[in-house]
């Protein structure tokens, strides 16, 4: 009969982690839980393994329970691009691969690197199963299949990568961690996943802000040039599936038809190429004074957006999860919506929908959401009743049940 061990040691992959923005959500919902999983757990023994571009940002997560460890000492890779995460949140991971490896040399230590530390178990948050070695449980989060779903929106040799990623990720790791049933559903039917290997536990991350004083709200909306702002709101880095041209084209629409109306656009994210291929067609638009481009905003400039918005308007073609809409609820604002992906699953009825490939929809509800003032309380209504179902206490644990499932 296997023994169960009371405490584990778990060593945490963190390398991945970046600074600037373009891990997207899956930095925060990592971020988060990894508070939640100290605090839930007080007896394991966390081991955060980061890398020299990010030691110093996780440092201040080191207590009695946690360790951080700096790969200094690097091994052998044949090619670290095949290591990359093959994920929306990290689509440019070739790039930085490349940069990294040009300052630091590869990222990857040796084979017995967990054994040496005693772990039990290692954890990837960001998918890649880097330090993965025989005999040690391999639990990792995956996000979507993108590249399957819409494959113009990568190079052939991304879709390649990705592909020979996800077949290493399912030799590697014992069991995978779907963000949602819609990311589930797509690994059994696509990849022909066996069901017993997957599991899924939403994402929960929505109550991480910390709450602002009104007098920093409106300095932060002031430098912004937001303070007498109206505005509808979409975070979301500029990458091809996150569907910006098609709500700027649903956004000229609004402001031709329904003139009378004052609802500005306001966009925040990473990727400055991106950023000013997006300028200059609002340029064209001769809507500049009336979308915003804000760029990659610290916690508390980014809760000051939110509280001030009118609303969420969330035009994704392709979504694992959804986070802004859960957080748009939390902040008790009313949410526009696409059908794609896992909205569906994530949003229930709380949202009003629209088809992300017809812009006359978008703009529609855009109209709606400004002047029907019953309509925006009914959606704040059901918004928090929907995040009755998400927890992040219930995360946590959905986390630690499978940990402790693996030993």
């Amino acid at each position: 009969m296997r023994k169960i061990k009371s405490v584990l040691r778990i060593a945490v992959d963190m390398t991945p982690i970046l600074s600037n923005g373009e891990n997207g959500g899956s930095k925060v919902l990592v971020l988060t839980l990894f508070k939640r999983l100290q605090t839930l757990a007080p007896n394991y023994k966390f081991f955060l393994l980061t890398a020299p571009w990010n030691h110093e940002e996780l440092i201040e997560y080191e207590n009695k329970n946690t360790k951080c460890i700096l790969i200094e000492q690097l091994g052998n890779v044949t090619n670290a691009e095949e290591q990359v995460l093959p994920n929306k949140f990290t689509r440019f991971g070739a790039k930085i691969v490349k940069k990294i490896q040009k300052e630091w040399g590869n990222i990857f230590p040796t084979k017995t690197f967990l054994k040496n530390h005693k772990i039990d178990l290692l954890f990837c948050p960001f998918s890649a199963p880097n330090f993965a070695e025989d005999g040690i449980p391999t639990v990792a989060i995956v996000y979507d299949l993108q590249h399957l779903d819409y494959p113009e929106f990568f190079t052939e040799d991304e879709r390649l990568r990705r592909d020979q990623f996800f077949s290493n990720l399912l030799k590697l790791a014992e069991k995978i961690v779907c963000i949602s049933e819609f990311s589930r559903q797509s690994f059994i039917q696509k990849l022909n996943v066996s069901a017993k290997k997957l599991d899924v536990v939403h994402i929960s991350i929505y109550d991480r802000w910390s709450g602002l004083r009104e007098e920093t709200e409106k300095q932060y909306l002031q430098e912004l040039e937001l303070k007498d702002c109206n505005y509808a709101f979409y975070p979301a880095n500029y990458w091809p599936h996150k569907n910006h041209r098609m709500l700027l084209k649903a956004y000229q629409m609004y402001h031709q038809q329904f003139s009378g109306q004052h609802l500005d656009l306001v966009f925040t994210g990473a990727l400055e190429r991106e950023e000013k291929e997006l300028r200059e067609i609002v340029a064209k638009m001769n809507l500049s004074d009336r979308v915003h481009f804000l760029g990659y905003l610290n916690e508390e400039a980014l809760e000051a957006v939110w509280r001030g918005c009118k609303c969420l308007v969330f035009p994704s073609l392709y979504e694992g999860f959804g986070i802004p809409v859960l957080e748009a609820m939390g902040f008790g604002k009313p949410v526009l919506s696409s059908t794609a992906g896992s909205l569906p699953e994530v949003c229930g009825d709380a949202v009003l929908y629209f088809d992300p490939e017809r812009p006359e929809e978008i703009a529609q509800c855009l109209a709606k959401i400004t002047s029907d003032t019953e309509l925006v309380n009914e959606l704040v209504s059901k918004g928090y009743q929907r995040l009755k179902f998400f927890d992040c206490d219930k995360m946590a644990h959905q986390y630690l049940d499978i940990f402790k499932a693996m030993i």
